[in-house]
């Protein structure tokens, strides 16, 4: 009885660590799978992320190139002019044909002329105030001229104009200022063609600057330097117009970080550093995490993450002439929305069944007592606690199959109770069921876990064991007959006159079919009982074995033998 509860107790044990295998494996599997999520997220964030980059990034290099070169046009136009007419035009020609060439391109802000001798004329637009300016008298063009003085310095003459070019206003003034000391005529002297000078800050309105310059020649000596400024304004709003996302920005860089154009927004950001400084402003004064030139790689740029903000750098294209670098900054979801929506979606995904893995977890952990129930008694006999007939039939047809596989020997034991009917007629039908019980407990007693016993019918009890090569069938079957004769005699006082009758037949004999094999056993344990009861018989040997007479004491009577079954006459 002991080993039958054991037995069982391992049995639910084993089953209680399959299911919490299943509740692991399946928890761990999610995880897995969420994690697997969040990395081809990531990357596709990232490529992604560079698509977008590499997308605006060529957008706003157009942008900035066009912008550029609008500029570069306009001091080459105005060279051209120049040369035409031999390097230098008179005041009031020279006025005329800066103003018309700022009509025609908003993005100069101011249009500049200077000779050898020390002289600049520069002449910038000013915006309107209120009605035109033709109409309410406000100035649309101011002229700067430069002239150097004998003493040193230079006198300067503003003068503002109407749209018409009609004289408004003048006034004069002493400055500290030399033309051809200036970095952006020395660098048009330097070089052939149009370049474009670093960013500085202007004389004219101490704004920062940068200007792309170029030399008049006449007679093969230099007549003047032409140059432009361009309106960083209309720059920075082209520059707020990025398709990032409203947190998104972008700056104009040189190659060592200073910066060249900001958006709108940090216009008045630029124009705080300018007061505290003689000079252009760098990318750390915005806080721009930069890289070096020579960090790009070999499509010129690079891309850096900093906490939720990702960030590009690349260079003009070649053919621009502009050696700027494009710094653009925006966040994640910006730039990829639906793929951030895709992450936010697949961790809410993996969280509920990673939860509801867990509920049912419990949830079955709370049925498994239940379900565990109901699959044995539906699978076992419930006064015995042996298989009943289903289960025997289905156990017995597998056990048939993994031992033809593995070439193992079936010994099946057929028992029936002697004069078990006399119990229930004289006791009663309780007495009749302390008996089955008593024979119930000592089969599950008597035989191992991978063997079968069960109740087929109302006294009658089939065994299924693996049989050895060493061991006897008759010996196993004589002794599984002779405990449960023992077992019914101390059952109750009144059970004396109950015995037991075993039939028995091996797949040595017949095979491993589940039918041929049961009714050889019947066989055996019919054609025995005619002979006598409470004895042991092999199939196809009605002679009994050595067993227990009906009292319970053992004997051996004459012509039974204790043979192994398989070498009794008929197997």
């Amino acid at each position: 009885m002991r080993f039958g509860m054991i037995r069982g107790r391992a049995t639910r044990s084993r089953g209680m660590v399959v299911a919490v295998s299943i509740v692991v494996l399946t928890l761990v599997a999610l995880m897995v799978t969420s994690i697997l999520n969040a990395v081809v997220a990531d990357r596709t964030l990232e490529a992604a992320s560079a698509d977008s980059y590499a997308y605006v990034g060529d957008l706003m290099s157009e942008r900035v190139a066009t912008f550029a070169g609008a500029a570069s046009d306009v001091v080459e136009g105005t060279a051209s002019e120049l040369e035409r007419h031999g390097g230098a035009m008179s005041d009031e020609d020279l006025l005329r044909a800066l103003t018309d060439r700022l009509e025609r391109e908003p993005a100069v802000g101011s249009i500049f002329v200077a000779t050898p001798d020390g002289h600049l004329t520069a002449v910038a637009g000013v915006e309107p105030t209120g009605l035109a300016a033709a109409e309410d008298g406000d100035a649309a063009y101011t002229r700067l001229l430069v002239t150097p003085q004998e003493g040193g310095g230079s006198s300067l003459v503003t003068t503002r104009y109407t749209e018409d070019l009609e004289e408004l206003d003048t006034t004069e003034a002493a400055i500290e200022y030399s033309v051809i000391a200036r970095a952006w005529y020395q660098d048009a002297l330097a070089n052939d063609g149009v370049t474009w000078t670093e960013p500085y800050v202007s004389a004219r309105n101490g704004e920062i600057v940068v200007s792309p310059v170029t030399s008049v020649t006449a007679d093969g000596v230099t007549a003047a330097v032409v140059g432009a400024d361009l309106d960083l304004d209309l720059l920075g709003a082209l520059l707020e117009d990025i398709p990032l996302g409203s947190d998104a920005r972008a700056f104009i860089l040189t190659g060592d970080g200073r910066v060249v154009a900001a958006p709108a927004g940090a216009r008045e950001e630029l124009r705080r550093i300018l007061g505290t400084t003689d000079s252009a402003p760098s990318a750390a004064d915005f806080d721009l995490p930069t890289v070096a030139p020579t960090a790009l790689d070999q499509a010129g740029e690079a891309i850096r993450e900093r906490g939720d903000t990702v960030s590009l750098e690349r260079e003009m294209d070649a053919d621009t002439g502009l050696d700027w670098i494009l710094h653009l900054e925006a966040s994640a979801e910006d730039l990829t929305p639906s793929i951030n929506d895709f992450q936010r979606t697949a961790v809410w995904v993996t969280s509920l069944s990673i939860l509801m893995v867990i509920v049912a977890a419990v949830v079955a952990l709370r049925l498994w007592r239940p379900i565990r129930t109901l699959r044995v008694r539906a699978a076992t006999d419930a006064l015995t606690g042996l298989a009943n007939r289903y289960e025997y039939a289905r156990r017995l047809r597998a056990m048939l199959r993994t031992a033809e596989q593995s070439g193992e020997t079936i010994l099946l034991i057929a028992l029936d109770l002697d004069d078990f009917k006399q119990v229930n007629d004289d006791h009663g039908h309780d007495a009749g069921d302390v008996v089955l019980a008593a024979v119930g407990d000592s089969l599950r007693a008597s035989v191992r876990q991978r063997d079968l016993a069960a109740r087929v019918g109302g006294d009658e009890f089939v065994v299924v064991m693996r049989v050895s090569e060493r061991a006897s069938a008759v010996e196993l079957a004589r002794r599984l007959r002779d405990d449960v004769a023992l077992a019914i005699l101390e059952s109750f006082h009144g059970a004396s006159g109950v015995g037991a009758t075993a039939g028995f037949a091996t797949t040595a004999t017949t095979g491993y079919d589940a039918h041929t094999l049961q009714t050889a056993a019947d066989d055996a344990l019919v054609a025995g009982k005619r002979v006598r009861k409470g004895r042991t018989y092999a199939f196809g040997h009605v002679a009994g074995t050595a067993g227990t007479a009906g009292d319970g004491a053992p004997r051996d009577d004459a012509g039974e033998t204790s043979r192994p079954a398989d070498s009794l006459p008929g197997n």
